[in-house]
């Protein structure tokens, strides 16, 4: 639903309008709905029953001060209206993304002509990383699969978890193939990327996870590194990999723009003609399939695996964290649930229309309500953890990580069930029959 304005910046018709509105969404986190009607009596002779919802800002025109307004305003929330912000909002955080990319290749090539420039690189990795995990639940447009309308499957190429293999970057190492000019024509997604970039720039031990009888340790070549041959040639590819994550988000990011490919375009006007989807509700229901990432790889693959909750043979499965060398997997979650509320609350740039207020719209405002609810405790879990490793919090308070994983779970459970029915749209097919 809509935050709330500080009645400092709202006009005079506004202002009641969001004071009785803040009441009655507030009482929704309690079972004190009488209180609604409360507010209502509380309101000044010229405040009326708020029976409208405005997305654009505009409301209805200022009472005549006999109260009754001279204009009554009814939009209504559209499939059409949810996909045209999620497109806005979309645009605006793969433009920050490429940004923020673009400062990852710049530092990248200072610590790779200096050592001692490495901390800003790493620097610019978290400000990178920290936005395409808000951007994961987007699956949607160049990013998406191929098999999808606009689908490019750049998301592999720019982050690949959990398809990641330190033991093919170090192999690279040795053989320098990252000097190759054509060398993202032929790489593999797993020798390149953030990922990739995380264990170049932040692992700094001389040891190696390949086999024994990988060549690299069978030849002896590993060996016959120096450690400051490895810190530079660390350093090299990960510069290299940064110029081909700032190509790659900067792809994205012109496609969705208005004054690029204008992909959002393309979301707002599904099922007319022109638009790469034949119908909105197939755009609708692909944006949602984004969201599901936050059951599939959040919940379970983030949390349930290392927990020893889902595909896990031991108690548990530390090793399974996202994150190994930046340590990071704690605000990774918390970045996917951001992400989430970017999608379904809406975002500033789009007027905070999102999802929430398209199943309002269909009468289901008390589910709207706790699904949101659900968001914010999550949330609050993430940041509970004792540690930003998940791993390490796992040793230190492996309750609040259960917790997390629980009220992460909460949130999903609700979109399997009631979310999908009441927008009418299927279950990916990543979750059917999924019911952990």
């Amino acid at each position: 639903m809509k935050r709330f304005l500080p009645e400092s910046r709202m006009s005079g018709s506004h202002r009641a309008v969001w004071t009785v509105e803040s009441a009655c969404k507030m009482v929704r986190y309690t079972a004190a709905s009488v209180a609604c009607a409360a507010a209502m009596l509380l309101c000044t002779p010229g405040c009326e029953r708020v029976s409208y919802y405005s997305y654009t800002g505009s409301g209805p025109e200022e009472s005549t001060g006999t109260g009754t307004p001279t204009q009554t305003v009814t939009p209504t929330i559209t499939r059409a209206a949810v996909l045209g912000a999620v497109g806005t909002c979309a645009s605006s955080l793969y433009s920050q993304v490429a940004a923020a990319s673009k400062t990852l290749q710049e530092t990248g090539a200072e610590a790779a002509a200096d050592p001692t420039k490495v901390d800003a690189a790493r620097d610019a990795w978290r400000a990178a990383i920290d936005l395409w995990q808000q951007a994961e639940v987007i699956r949607i447009g160049p990013a998406g699969p191929a098999s999808s309308p606009g689908g490019q499957d750049k998301r592999d190429l720019i982050y690949s978890w959990p398809l990641v293999s330190r033991c093919l970057l170090e192999q690279t190492l040795v053989s320098k193939g990252y000097e190759a000019g054509d060398f993202f024509s032929t790489a593999l997604v797993n020798m390149r990327g953030l990922a990739a970039s995380e264990y170049l720039l932040f692992y700094t031990g001389a040891d190696n996870a390949c086999s024994s009888a990988t060549s690299i340790n069978s030849t002896g070549t590993w060996a016959a590194l120096s450690e400051t041959e490895l810190s530079t040639r660390k350093r090299a590819y990960a510069a290299r990999v940064a110029v081909d994550i700032a190509t790659q988000t900067k792809a994205v990011a012109d496609a969705w723009s208005t004054s690029g490919g204008n992909f959002q375009a393309q979301l707002a006007t599904a099922g007319e003609s022109g638009s790469a989807f034949s119908t909105d509700r197939l755009a609708m229901n692909l944006v949602s399939d984004g969201l599901f990432y936050l059951d599939t790889d959040t919940k379970d693959l983030k949390l349930g695996k290392p927990l020893g909750i889902v595909e896990c043979a031991d108690a548990t499965c530390p090793e399974a964290v996202e994150s190994k060398y930046a340590f990071r997997s704690r605000t990774h979650v918390k970045n996917n649930l951001l992400g989430f509320r970017r999608v379904y609350e809406g975002c500033s740039e789009a007027n905070d229309l999102g999802f929430d207020d398209l199943i309002a719209a269909l009468g289901k405002g008390d589910l709207a309500a706790q699904m949101s609810k659900d968001l914010e405790l999550a949330i609050a879990a993430a940041d509970a953890l004792p540690n930003d490793d998940v791993a390490q919090s796992m040793l230190l308070d492996k309750a609040k990580v259960l917790a997390l994983h629980a009220a992460i779970k909460k949130l999903t459970d609700a979109m399997k069930t009631e979310f999908v029915t009441v927008l009418d749209l299927e279950l990916p097919q990543t979750v059917e029959g999924d019911n952990d």
